[in-house]
């Protein structure tokens, strides 16, 4: 049961430059965005609490922007607001689709997609779709500032490599005009609301020909200690025939080499392989029937 929260300071920095050195001053703090796990887990604790440091008011932290035929999405965007943009929709469906369904309308209208990822959860939403869409994240810290692709932000459950720093951007890459991308989410009553079992997320490219798998990326949540890119299914694919054969082993390796799945409440490590393995296989079937549907217009 959830109690009060614990008492607590709370900054409201306007501008990054203050932002930082609040942070450089104090000795633990806890950034603030949306607050939909942070406020839970407040609660859930006892005693006093490290400082709150809202983030929500410096300029551009939530502003979504073309960048050089990519994205630039500020960390303090709101899930639901990415979700219904019409650029995201436009050129990066797979986000819009993966964010479409975190949480409820509530939670989606709260909800940051920094915070999604800064939670480290192996099981964020967000992440799967990043993950295939090769993004990197900008970290300012009171000394310096970095760009860090998202595939080394996540070192374990939890656990990120921020040091005292704030993610302020997201960048995705322009993708290429013919990329086709799948998305789906595994819960246990599959409701917008649950944690993920199993998520997928891929974005594929056939080349000229669209005979052959030009590169794909192929993302899972909710099967290792961290959001991962299933490597050993990706190399499967590459540059071999648009095939149920190469479909069928890129399955298979994603479920049995390049997951490391847990048993817990949700699901058995066999259920989540299994799924792994379903999954992957019907992302890559649609979009193969994409492909070949386009090169017959």
């Amino acid at each position: 049961m959830l109690g009060r929260l614990p008492p607590f300071d709370y900054y409201r920095p306007s501008t990054l430059q203050e932002t930082l050195a609040i942070i450089n001053r104090l000795d633990g703090f806890c950034l603030f965005g949306g607050g939909t796990d942070l406020l839970v887990a407040m609660k859930e604790k006892r005693g006093a609490h490290p400082p709150l440091v809202d983030v929500k008011h410096i300029p551009g932290i939530c502003n979504i922007q073309p960048e050089n035929g990519g994205l630039k999405v500020g960390g303090g965007a709101c899930t639901r607001v990415i979700a219904r943009s019409p650029l995201v929709r436009e050129r990066f469906p797979l986000l819009s689709d993966a964010l479409t369904i975190l949480g409820s309308i509530q939670i989606g209208n709260r909800a940051t997609i920094g915070g999604n990822l800064c939670n480290g959860s192996p099981a964020a939403d967000s992440a799967p779709a990043l993950l295939s869409l090769a993004a990197s994240v900008k970290l300012v810290g009171p000394q310096a500032e970095r760009r860090v692709p998202l595939e080394e932000f996540f070192v374990g459950p939890k656990k990120t490599v921020l040091n005292r720093e704030l993610l302020v951007e997201i960048h995705i890459p322009a993708a290429p005009p013919l990329g086709r991308s799948f998305f789906y989410k595994l819960g246990p009553r599959g409701a917008p609301e649950d944690i993920c079992i199993v998520s997928v997320g891929i974005f594929a490219v056939a080349d000229d020909s669209a005979k052959n798998w030009k590169d794909a990326r192929i993302s899972l949540g909710a099967v290792a200690p961290t959001p991962i890119r299933a490597r050993q299914a990706e190399e499967a694919l590459r540059d071999r025939p648009i095939s149920a054969s190469a479909i069928d082993d890129a399955a298979r390796l994603a479920a049995e080499k390049d997951g490391q799945p847990i048993t817990d409440i949700r699901g058995s490590a066999d259920y989540r392989r299994a799924m792994v393995r379903v999954l992957v296989k019907r992302g890559l079937e649609q979009i193969a029937a994409g492909i070949k549907e386009t090169a017959r217009s």
